[in-house]
């Protein structure tokens, strides 16, 4: 599969894993995954909805998805999102004798890296909507008057 081929789901989920390094012997503080391929499916077909749902509406898959970096960011915000929530509402401190324990403290590190990731990524989305919109107005059948007159003097 050459790089700019359509992805299947599968593969984009590789992607994903290998993009965020989420595998058993990297995680050293959890076992396994952090977050199963199907839940990284889910954040795909979310990251696609978003896409869809923006303005100029479009009904695209992942196979004509038209930018690879694009459907690999949006999938991270939402999955971080799903994770910080996640570490959000499981963090506690603890404390016993002087020692103390703060359980997931980095939630407020995913909250940073969303927000990173959508300053980048918001600029990027709007010029490609505004660029794909122009580009299919092209050609769109709609008549004009400049068309009229290159028929005037025979410039067809």
């Amino acid at each position: 599969m050459g790089y700019l081929a359509s992805p299947t789901m599968s593969q984009f989920v590789s992607e994903i894993r290998g993009y965020i390094r989420d595998f058993p012997e990297l995680n050293r503080l959890i076992s396994g995954e952090e977050s199963s391929d199907r839940m990284l499916e889910y954040c795909t077909c979310l990251a696609i909805d978003e896409w869809n749902t923006t303005p100029p509406l479009s009904n695209v898959g992942i196979e004509a998805f038209p930018s690879r970096f694009i459907l690999l960011q949006l999938s991270l915000c939402h999955l971080l999102t799903s994770v910080g929530i996640l570490k959000s509402r499981n963090k506690f401190a603890y404390s016993d004798g002087g020692f103390s324990v703060e359980t997931e403290s980095q939630d407020d590190r995913y909250v940073r890296w969303i927000q990173i990731i959508r300053s980048q990524l918001e600029p990027k989305i709007l010029r490609l909507k505004i660029a794909m919109n122009v580009s299919e107005g092209y050609g769109a059948s709609l008549g004009s008057e400049y068309g009229w007159i290159h028929g005037w003097y025979g410039l067809t």
